[in-house]
């Protein structure tokens, strides 16, 4: 028996006798009495027996402690397989047009966006695509994209409503979101998204009006701001929850503080949930000496988490230990393209050498691409392996990783100990909670 590689320690500021202990790979967190703290270092130092058999199963059941015998990074690895090639999932993000309304200055698909919209042909043949899984599949997750999905929504509509009654007459869970740029909505639109099962929206504003129409104006170059702040008041009754984004660059870090500002002034508290977004230089779009690395962004966000982020939100920045990192890297998830042309990511969207199939035509795809992404395995990348935050981040965005600039490191790994001495605070952990909370210790 053995200390984890991946447990973290922090001072419990609130209580000099307790120790915040949490374990990367089971997500254990836990508040500790640091004599037991003690007891647990004396025998990873020093090799002293622990006789308190409770303990021992409890750190045990928190992966805290693992048996002689395990390789923890053979265990990661086993755990990612099973995640990476499960055939009883498929997640499929659509993107019923590649036209946009917007002109946004940092967006990766300038170069291909066109006023192309998805055809009943291709429409078809996802219907029989998703057909083809319906017998292995018990989830299907559908992501509508674009372009801007709300300028062709009459086939979100249709697309919808016929997976929708496919997934039921093969007892299949349906699960669907959108992301949107908030511009298009309209109180029917509203009313429709339940009736599709879209449970969940994501927009994006970024800082208060004279920053986003200057970030995200119309292709013309008119505003956006006021439209999209009003749309959502107007619709709030009906609007499932919105994930609004934030994105941030080094000019407007004040952006978090205005749009909370915002959202308490209009009233959108439960309707909206705001979080940070980095903006990248994907694509050379963008003066990438105004981006923050990861590093710089994780101090921005956890800034905004202290100042800013109701009590309601702090989970929302809990670490979450995973599997995968994206569809990009799990074998049945696939970007549909408006024309049927199939990607792994939705960055790669118009790049002819990172398509990897059809849906309509048979023609060349890049084999080369599909395995960059399927193949990567951070368990025996030395820089992904030798890091104890790997259970959380398996080695990071897969395209960024492969095309970016190789910065993937998840933000946790830069202020874990500053947020887990609020979250443990805001929690209230007392002496007696298990140190399994949060415990996933099985394969996903």
């Amino acid at each position: 028996m053995r200390a984890s590689n991946y447990n973290f320690f922090f001072p419990y500021e609130a209580d000099n006798d307790k120790v915040i202990a949490y374990n990367s790979y089971a997500n254990a967190l836990a508040l500790m009495d640091k004599s037991k703290f003690n007891m647990l270092q004396d025998f990873t130092d020093n090799g002293v027996p622990i006789e308190d058999e409770e303990f021992v199963a409890q750190l045990k059941a928190g992966c805290f402690l693992v048996d002689d015998n395990i390789n923890e990074l053979d265990r990661l690895k086993l755990r990612m397989l099973r995640s990476r090639f499960r055939t009883n999932y498929l997640g499929l993000t659509i993107a019923p047009t590649a036209d946009c309304n917007f002109r946004c200055a940092y967006c990766y698909e300038k170069d291909v966006i066109k006023p192309d919209y998805m055809t009943l042909e291709v429409e078809e043949a996802i219907i029989q695509f998703v057909k083809g899984h319906m017998k292995t599949i018990s989830i299907l997750d559908v992501g509508w994209y674009g372009g801007e999905p709300l300028m062709n929504f009459e086939t979100v509509k249709r697309l919808s409503e016929k997976l929708i009654a496919m997934c039921e007459e093969h007892g299949v869970d349906y699960n669907a979101n959108m992301v949107t740029n908030g511009y298009l909505i309209t109180k029917d639109i509203a009313q429709r998204f339940a009736k599709l099962k879209i449970t969940s929206i994501q927009v994006t504003v970024d800082g208060n009006e004279e920053i986003h129409n200057k970030m995200r104006p119309l292709a013309d170059g008119t505003g956006t701001f006021s439209t999209i702040i009003n749309n959502l008041v107007e619709c709030k009754e009906w609007l499932p929850p919105v994930s609004l984004r934030i994105n941030i660059d080094k000019n407007n870090t004040d952006a978090s503080a205005d749009v909370t500002r915002i959202i308490s002034e209009k009233g959108l508290q439960g309707t909206v949930t705001p979080y940070l977004g980095k903006i990248t230089d994907d694509n050379d779009c963008y003066d990438k000496s105004s981006c923050f690395d990861s590093c710089g962004f994780s101090r921005e966000e956890f800034n905004y988490f202290s100042n800013f982020a109701g009590n309601d939100m702090y989970m929302r920045h809990y670490p979450r230990s995973t599997s995968t990192f994206c569809g990009a890297d799990s074998l049945n998830a696939y970007v549909i393209a408006s024309d049927g042309r199939l990607y792994k990511c939705w960055h790669d969207m118009g790049n002819q050498y990172k398509c990897v199939g059809h849906l309509v035509k048979g023609e060349e795809v890049s084999e080369g691409a599909y395995m960059q992404y399927m193949l990567f395995d951070p368990t025996t990348t030395n820089k992904c392996a030798e890091c104890n935050m790997l259970p959380v981040c398996m080695g990071g965005c897969p395209y960024y990783r492969n095309d970016g600039d190789g910065d993937v490191c998840t933000t946790h790994k830069f202020v874990l100990n500053d947020f887990m001495k609020v979250i443990a605070a805001k929690l209230k952990l007392q002496k007696d909670v298990a140190i399994g909370h949060e415990c996933h210790c099985q394969a996903k």
